[in-house]
């Protein structure tokens, strides 16, 4: 049987475990009983009037409060606990969205809850922040001995046939097609490097056809199906 909210596993000796690490198995206590994958990217956030914390619906980040989650920032060489404070946003008018403020504690650019290949500990991160395949041209990079390549290709002027394919050991992978239509599309890899510490690449990426959809992807090897690089992990949507 699971351990309670909150409590230690009387297998846990404490009287022999370090304050950083008592402090992880805590919040891993504490993580929501039931689970699902979660990503918050927290770049994505708004910000208007004298607040100075970033907002977003409620519907789409309400979710993301408490702890259990692991976070780090664009060139973090570490995944590290971290607790996301939710609060309710007062309306500026009557009958607007409901949305809320999310602070990180500490403070993170990404974070990652209930992902079993995803632990506190080392990370290499490749100095990517959101990478155009469109203006910047094709992503190459090197983790270890293993060599990368993440592209845009297209026939055709308009990227109706646009598809992302991922390179790397030999094979390749397509991340994304825009299926013969697209609306000033966005094709960005917002982040790239190995979380899940396996040698091999994993991403983040927002890659739609249309340019107010922005379905942020969280991409790891460890979960690759036979043949391909990267399983999709966990999913973040939001609309401009």
């Amino acid at each position: 049987m699971p351990a309670a909210k909150g409590v230690l596993p009387a297998a846990w000796d404490t009287d022999n475990v370090d304050m950083g690490t008592l402090a992880l198995l805590l919040m891993l206590a504490s993580a929501p009983p039931d689970c699902s994958p979660q990503l918050a990217p927290l770049e994505t956030g708004s910000s208007s009037g004298a607040s100075t914390l970033p907002f977003w619906r409620k519907e789409e980040a309400g979710a993301w409060g408490g702890s259990g989650w692991l976070g780090w920032t664009w060139d973090d060489a570490r995944l590290q606990p971290v607790e996301l404070i939710v609060r309710d946003r007062p309306r500026d008018v009557s009958g607007d969205e409901e949305y809320v403020t999310v602070q990180g504690r500490p403070d993170v650019t990404f974070a990652v809850r209930c992902i079993p290949s995803l632990t506190a500990g080392p990370i290499a991160a490749a100095g990517i922040t959101n990478w155009s395949l469109q203006s910047d041209g094709p992503l190459r990079i090197t983790l270890g001995t293993r060599d990368y390549e993440v592209s845009m290709q297209s026939a055709r002027s308009d990227l109706t046939d646009a598809r992302i394919v991922l390179a790397g050991d030999g094979r390749r992978q397509v991340l994304y097609s825009a299926d013969g239509f697209v609306d000033e599309p966005h094709f960005h890899v917002v982040w790239a490097g190995d979380l899940d510490r396996d040698g091999k690449l994993d991403l983040i990426v927002n890659l739609h056809r249309k340019y107010s959809w922005h379905p942020y992807r969280l991409l790891l090897s460890s979960i690759a199906a036979n043949g391909e690089l990267v399983g999709d992990a966990a999913l973040f949507e939001t609309g401009d």
